[in-house]
This record gives structure tokens, C-alpha cells and sequence, in this order.
């Protein structure tokens, strides 16, 4: 893997968990109006908005690092008409503006009724931000990227992350008041099984799609002995991410069956292995996708 590749993964996993944590939000604002009172104001990385806001500025640093020379940032924005690399440079200060926005006028008050439609109008721009990232790799000389594979990933990721850190923000503001068992029936209700019922579909179109990709990489001949995408480090990281996400799926399918059974002490213990799991399987899945990297052709 080439080293500025690096830069790429947290840029592209960090500017999607932002957008993920934005949709899941503003989904919550929308079906369940009482859910902004469960999350916390003002400067703090368990406000959603401040949370989503900080993901994408650190993405932007991180990304100034893959420049050559980042004085030279600016110009990139030179050729819209013609290059993806371009619009997504624009949708993402337009996105992160637009969450900027949101987070100052509901700095002390979610129960604002203009909120709601500016998180609406940042989702829009977190998808359009979204669907340039993907644009970008879709590229015909390259053909590990050039497919289908590529925007399921994306929006996995971007969903996935979203989900789980929610649910993490909402453990988090139950356990700071004491309430564990309001966290509880939170799950139990309509709202939080959905958010539990679409992580779990998640996380299990990533398990199935992971595998069918991964016999389709095996398949292509890369022409670069140093690169084989069925044997080595490659096919052992693989490895390592489908055992994470298979681990994740039982700690999720256990919870939807019996919820108590990983409860202890009026914690919930499942939250934080699955929290580490699922964010070191997107990492890794990020690092697969920049490891199968080779161009044909010109």
C-alpha cells in the first residue's frame, strides 16, 4: 500500500462517519421529535452536530497532508466542469458550512423548529458529498475500484458508522443520568429497534458482499507479482475484517433476541466491543480497498 494512501482512509472514513452520524440524526429528529432532547448541546463531542462537525474539519486537516503543497488547495477547485476531485472539494466546504450553521443557532436550544430543516438541508449535502467521493474512484483503468463495490462500500460505511454512533451517543446520555434501564426501553421501542434491526442489515450486507468481492478480486490478474489479492497480507487482512464483522453480528443478533443477556450491572457491555469492532472493520475495509490499487492501461 502506497503511504499517502494512508491519508485517504481516515479522510474518506472520517468525512463518512460524519455524514453518517447527519442522516441518522436528522432521521431521528424527523420520525421521533423527542430524540434532540436525549442529546447534548453546545461544545461537546456528544452533541451529534458538534460530533459530525469536528469528523469532517479533522478529515479536511488530514487531507491537506496528501497535498504535495497545500497552498495549492484552492486551484484544485479550478476545473468543476470537468473534474470530480473538483466538486468534491465544493460540497465539502458547502457541507461542512451548512453543519457549521446548524451548530451555532441550536448551540443551546434543540427545540427549535428552523433546526430541523437546516439538518434536513445538510443531509442533502453530506449525500451529495458522498456520492463525489464514490464518482472519484470509479475510474475505468482501475478496475479493483471501477465497480459496484465501490459505492456499496461508501454507503455501508457511511450508514454503518452513523448507526452505531448514535446508539453510542444515546447510551451515553442515558448512563450519565443514571438511567440505564430508560436506554433499555428506548431499544425496546420502535425507534431504537430500528436503529438495532438496520445495523444489523448492515453489518450483514457487508459480511455477504465482503466475501462475494473478495472472490472476485482473486480472480483478477493484476500483472504485478508483488500484489496478490488471494494470498498474504492482503487475503489475512481480509480475514481479520469478515471475523470482526461475523463478531458483531452475533453480539447484535444476541441483543435483538435477549437484550438482557448482555446487560450487567446496569450496563450495557455489548456497546463498546461493538463500537471498537465495527470501526476498526470499516478502517480495514478502507485499507483493503486502497491495497487493491493497480492501473491498466494509460
Amino acid at each position: 500500500m502506497r503511504n499517502k494512501d494512508w491519508t485517504l482512509v481516515f479522510f474518506t472514513s472520517l468525512s463518512q462517519l460524519s455524514v453518517g452520524v447527519v442522516l441518522c440524526f436528522t432521521w431521528l429528529v424527523y420520525v421521533e421529535n423527542d430524540a434532540r432532547f436525549f442529546m447534548e448541546m453546545g461544545l461537546s463531542l456528544k452533541n451529534p452536530v458538534f460530533l459530525a462537525l469536528f469528523a469532517i474539519g479533522l478529515a479536511t486537516v488530514i487531507s491537506f497532508s496528501h497535498l504535495g503543497n497545500p497552498s495549492n488547495a484552492p486551484k484544485s477547485m479550478n476545473n468543476l466542469t470537468e473534474s470530480w476531485v473538483s466538486r468534491e472539494i465544493l460540497a465539502l466546504a458547502v457541507y461542512s458550512t451548512s453543519l457549521l450553521i446548524a451548530f451555532v443557532l441550536g448551540w443551546k436550544n434543540w427545540n427549535v423548529e428552523y433546526l430541523s430543516y437546516l439538518l434536513a438541508l445538510s443531509s442533502v449535502f453530506g449525500l451529495a458529498f458522498l456520492w463525489m467521493m464514490i464518482r472519484i474512484y470509479v475510474i475505468p483503468t482501475i478496475p479493483p475500484w471501477n465497480s459496484w463495490y465501490t459505492a456499496l462500500s461508501f454507503i455501508s460505511t457511511t450508514v454503518c458508522l452513523g448507526l452505531i454512533t448514535i446508539l453510542f451517543l444515546h447510551y451515553i446520555e442515558f448512563a450519565n443520568v443514571g438511567c440505564v434501564t430508560c436506554y433499555a426501553r428506548f431499544i425496546e421501542a420502535q425507534t431504537g429497534k430500528t436503529l438495532i434491526v438496520s445495523l444489523t442489515l448492515i453489518v450483514l450486507i457487508e459480511i455477504i458482499s465482503g466475501f462475494y468481492r473478495q472472490s472476485q478480486l482473486e480472480r483478477m490478474n493484476t500483472g504485478i507479482d508483488e500484489l496478490a489479492l488471494n494470498k498474504g497480507a492482503f487475503h489475512q487482512v481480509f480475514i481479520a475484517r469478515m471475523v470482526m464483522l461475523i463478531l458483531a453480528l452475533l453480539i447484535l443478533s444476541v441483543f435483538l433476541l435477549k437484550p438482557t443477556l448482555l446487560a450487567e450491572n446496569d450496563h450495557f457491555i455489548w456497546i463498546y466491543p461493538l463500537l471498537a469492532l465495527l470501526i476498526a472493520q470499516e478502517l480495514t475495509g478502507r485499507l483493503l480497498f486502497y491495497s487493491s490499487y493497480f492501473r491498466i492501461g494509460v
